[in-house]
């Protein structure tokens, strides 16, 4: 046998083999077996996908109801501190519970504003600013401008924007940083460009109200003729508005800080 007889002979015997080969192998899914487990194992992943997004969304709804009950007991607190405040007349012991009640309202917002970190888009800009609040209260700062600049982006109506936007123009002021704290009351001014309003007793009554938050600001960081010009604003603003129990209100709290201004002005030498 030469040896193109045996490249022959060797060539049919591979050729043979690989006919048996396809013969006993197939493709992979012609075999019940291997579909069956391929079936499984995507219903397999299927499962554990599901249950893993159900096991995430409940633990967003358990985060977010914890964060409303802490928010629901930082709400009563001032209504507590002026109980105890009225039954004890002694100064020692009304310091001594109003520190009781601030240690509350820092442990209290302090444990919200972890949870809400966790799932910061599961809560609207009115929880958000009330935590925001409660840590400005208890002079707990270093958290309190990521929550109203998230508070103002979720914010979707003109109050939830103007009442993150006062906040956050009062907590620059009270680290000094008043360009910035300006701007914010200004944007909360020019609110009706982004959500226009009809009626101008809300307009006016809006205006009036940032505009007094902005003059406290001012009054508080000894910028006393920056914060007249506010309260002129808001006396203009202020005499659009029709006589009522708001009205009144508001007429109150502008003479309040008109008086503040003048009792902080300098006595002049006679």
């Amino acid at each position: 046998m030469d040896e193109s007889d045996k490249y022959e002979l060797l060539k049919k015997e591979v050729d043979s083999i690989k006919i048996q080969l396809n013969q006993e192998s197939g493709p992979w899914y012609s075999k019940p077996s291997n579909l069956i487990s391929v079936i499984a194992l995507i219903f397999s992943f299927g499962t554990t996908l599901v249950s893993a997004i159900n096991s995430y969304n409940e633990d967003v709804r358990s985060n977010h109801r914890e964060v409303i009950a802490i928010i629901q007991r930082i709400s009563t607190l001032p209504i507590e501190y002026f109980q105890l405040m009225q039954g004890h007349e002694g100064g020692a012991t009304r310091e001594a519970l109003g520190g009781y009640i601030n240690q509350e309202n820092v442990l209290l917002a302090t444990q919200a504003a972890n949870l809400i970190k966790r799932h910061p888009n599961s809560f609207n800009s009115a929880e958000l600013k009330a935590v925001a609040a409660a840590l400005m209260e208890s002079n707990v700062t270093d958290k309190v401008p990521f929550f109203l600049r998230i508070a103002i982006e979720k914010a979707d109506n003109a109050h939830e924007y103007t009442e993150a936007s006062r906040w956050y123009g009062g907590y620059l002021f009270s680290i000094g940083d008043f360009a910035e704290g300006r701007k914010r009351f200004q944007l909360a001014l020019k609110i009706w460009n982004i959500y226009p309003e009809k009626n101008m007793f809300i307009v006016n009554n809006f205006d009036v109200t940032t505009l007094l938050g902005w003059a406290q600001a001012e009054i508080m960081a000894g910028h006393l003729e920056m914060a007249q010009g506010i309260i002129e604003q808001a006396k203009e603003k202020h005499s659009r508005l029709p006589a009522g129990p708001i009205t009144e209100r508001l007429r109150n709290q502008i003479s309040f800080l008109s008086d503040r201004i003048n009792q902080s002005y300098p006595v002049s030498p006679r």
